[in-house]
């Protein structure tokens, strides 16, 4: 059987040329890997040695001191050769005994040669030997690679060539990214362990971008050589699929920014595009835009967005889309006629679970849903929600559209005189207080209409005692001469109130 690390000092020796060679000693080594031969002129020859190496002699440099073939055998060990192949009889007539002691020791071969042989057909048998060997390894890999290329060339995808790797390796591989995630590994319903394994990186544009891993403690010759191939053909996949998403990523973008302009392309135009882009053009959709005050909106926040988005999603069989558009995170949603809830849950479960301290400062306007061709309304929609929220609403940090939307009204007629003057007659001594005194008694009024005229929830709002709320709505009622028990006085308070706030 061949060995598949390479050829051995065993399958040397059964060259005719050896038909008449001992082995004097060291008979454990016998399949050390040899891919050199080379012969020895001089005594001191430990600095040309070479790992795998059979080194030939005639003994006759060291003729005169028979002692230096013991250190001869100790430099052969060191350096990881593969035999030591002389010719006794002729220069040295007697073997020393700390010789075989140290060859058996080291497991190095010891091979006695008859005189009669010249060392030329020797290095020319053993070298065709090796030769042929790596022609065979050369050939092999020339058949992985045109094979594995090829399926890159097809398209076939990364799984298909983990799974390709792993059937010529007869072991499990996994493509493992910089973060751990698995790219893809075969078998598939293997559980690979990170026990008894060798790993290589995988380079795209100079940068390890990824791992392989083979689940297995050592390699031979063919296998590595089927590992080098596999590496160049993986790097050239996860290139090719980087180029893909960077281009589909760049299509999307083209198409939102198409989609949120105030002329977008028209419906069949959008279909068409839509269902290139997966964008299910037969939901509707409606816009989510995220903002952070004073707060950095980092990668590992957004990333457990996107992949909450992405497994909720999956359970309705729903794909969203995500991206930054500068300070500002743009939020995509599908789904069914009267499912706008669905995703407004699914956002308020990612505020409860990881926004945390950030509450105030990061703020989320939903539009309504709407055809895909008129998701520019959308768009509009969920940038009146944060822009009166910001001005309304700062402590909270989900707001739909619909919440806010007799507000928008009140934001067109913020100009409005009869409403400005109407302000100044019933509020416009309390907004004076409030500016000579630093006091908050439009907000505490605003809050406790807000809130039903519950003095209990207008303390917490305010952060204040019950009691407090209680003095500072008898002083409202004091310096504007108010009526807080009239209902009809109150709805007109809190509009006069409300269109201050967004003026």
């Amino acid at each position: 059987m061949q060995n598949k690390q390479g050829v051995t000092v065993r399958e040397v020796l059964r060259l005719p040329i050896f038909k008449d060679a001992t082995v004097v000693s060291g008979h454990e080594g016998l399949d050390r890997i040899v891919r050199s031969i080379d012969n020895m002129e001089i005594p001191e020859i430990k600095p040309w040695l070479r790992e795998e190496e059979i080194l030939l002699t005639t003994t006759y440099s060291i003729r005169n001191e028979p002692k230096l073939l013991i250190k001869l055998v100790e430099d052969l060990a060191q350096a990881g050769a593969a035999a030591l192949a002389f010719k006794p009889g002729r220069f040295i007539h007697e073997i020393p005994e700390e010789m075989i002691e140290i060859s058996n020791r080291f497991q190095l071969p010891i091979i006695a040669i008859p005189v009669d042989i010249p060392f030329i057909d020797i290095t020319h048998s053993v070298m065709e030997l090796v030769l042929n060997r790596q022609m065979v390894l050369l050939s092999r890999a020339e058949e992985i690679g045109t094979k594995l290329t090829n399926m890159v060339l097809e398209n076939q995808g990364i799984q298909a060539l983990a799974e390709s790797v792993s059937g010529i390796l007869d072991n499990p591989i996994a493509i493992v990214d910089n973060g751990g995630k698995v790219i893809a590994q075969a078998p598939k319903d293997v559980i690979l362990s990170s026990k008894g394994c060798l790993k290589w990186d995988i380079i795209v544009n100079k940068q390890a971008v990824a791992r392989l891993i083979v689940y297995k403690e050592s390699l031979d010759a063919m296998e590595k050589v089927c590992v080098d191939q596999a590496r160049v053909v993986f790097s050239l996949e996860l290139m090719r699929m980087k180029t893909a998403e960077q281009t589909e990523a760049r299509l999307r973008g083209n198409f939102i920014d198409e989609l949120l302009s105030e002329l977008p392309p028209s419906e069949f135009e959008v279909q068409k595009k839509a269902r290139q882009l997966n964008f299910a053009p037969d939901k509707l959709w409606q816009i989510g835009i995220i903002e952070g005050i004073d707060f950095d909106l980092d990668e590992p926040i957004l990333e457990e967005l996107k992949n909450l988005l992405k497994s909720e999603g999956k359970r309705k069989k729903l794909s969203s889309y995500m991206e930054r558009r500068g300070a500002q995170i743009l939020l995509l949603l599908p789904s069914q006629k009267g499912e706008e809830i669905f995703w407004l849950d699914v956002l308020q479960l990612w505020i409860d679970r990881h926004v945390g301290d950030a509450k105030g400062r990061i703020h989320i306007g939903m539009g309504t849903q709407c055809l895909l061709w008129n998701v520019y309304q959308s768009y509009l929609e969920a940038r009146k929600a944060i822009e009166i929220t910001l001005k309304m609403y700062a402590q909270y940090c989900l707001v739909p559209y619909k919440k806010i939307e007799v507000y928008k009204i009140l934001a067109d007629a913020v100009k409005n005189q009869e409403l400005s003057d109407l302000f100044h007659k019933r509020l416009g001594k309390l907004l004076l207080y409030d500016q000579e005194t630093g006091s908050e008694l439009l907000k505490t009024l605003f809050i406790y209409l807000e809130q039903g005229k519950n003095m209990q929830e207008t303390a917490k709002r305010l952060y204040i005692h019950r009691n407090s709320v209680k003095y500072r709505l008898e002083r409202i009622e004091e310096i504007a001469e108010l009526d807080l028990s009239s209902a009809q006085q109150s709805f007109v308070y809190h509009l006069l109130i409300t269109w201050y706030l967004l003026r």
